[in-house]
């Protein structure tokens, strides 16, 4: 075939190719575009399969809720909720024990297993922490400090000091770091042997707010 023939015989070719992708009116024939693949979802991070938030409320129910309140906003014990302690940090606190006497107590690993503790790590860091400062929450806005300290002269420095400095009792300066006031008010009308018990006698409702209220100053 002579070079002439093959242009012509190509032009036609090309020409129907084209003219394929008309209509009988002339008008381009629809385009049936490829269909973008719908992205695919990532797929969660796992958690560690051996970590439960519902075991941990649990555990912290059973372990730790006398003390630091339901949904761990605080009673006795501080406010915890929504802190990360990471695990290795918590179990320290709770192997340990915080503030001796009359703070928190160490608990083995009888008591509150390694699993309870990473569960109820889990379990605070998943609850709303705290808006604002909490650590005089519980503080008595009526108390008179005055007549606190006249409280404490006569039924505890005999056991605690004259000046918070601890005898037979514990040492209470810096008590505000382990409880407030309310705490140190539940912890004066339910106190655990060997402190005795002085409310409702001799001290009334009254005396226990002023003293409590003493206390958290020294």
């Amino acid at each position: 075939m002579k070079a002439s023939s093959r242009i012509i015989a190509l032009s036609l070719a090309v020409a129907g190719f084209l003219l394929s992708g008309r209509t009988s009116e002339g008008e381009p024939a629809a385009t049936t575009l490829p269909v973008a693949a719908s992205p695919v979802a990532a797929s969660p991070v796992a958690a560690d399969p051996g970590v439960d938030a519902s075991a941990g409320a649990e555990a912290f129910a059973e372990h730790c809720s006398i003390c630091h309140g339901a949904g761990a906003k605080g009673f006795i014990g501080p406010y915890i909720a929504g802190v990360n302690w990471g695990t290795s940090g918590l179990q320290a606190i709770v192997r340990a024990g915080v503030g001796g006497y009359g703070g928190m107590p160490a608990f083995n690993a009888v008591a509150v297993t390694d699993k309870n503790i990473a569960d109820i790590v889990v379990y605070l860091a998943t609850l709303a922490p705290a808006t604002a400062p909490v650590a005089q929450h519980g503080t008595v806005a009526s108390a008179d400090t005055v007549h606190g300290g006249t409280i404490y002269a006569a039924n505890c420095a005999s056991c605690h000091g004259a000046r918070g400095e601890g005898g037979v009792g514990p040492e209470l300066h810096g008590e505000n770091t382990r409880k407030d006031t309310t705490g140190t008010i539940v912890w004066i009308k339910n106190p655990i042997s060997p402190m005795p018990a002085l409310y409702p006698k001799p001290l009334s409702e009254k005396d226990v707010d002023d003293v409590a209220a003493f206390v958290e100053k020294l």
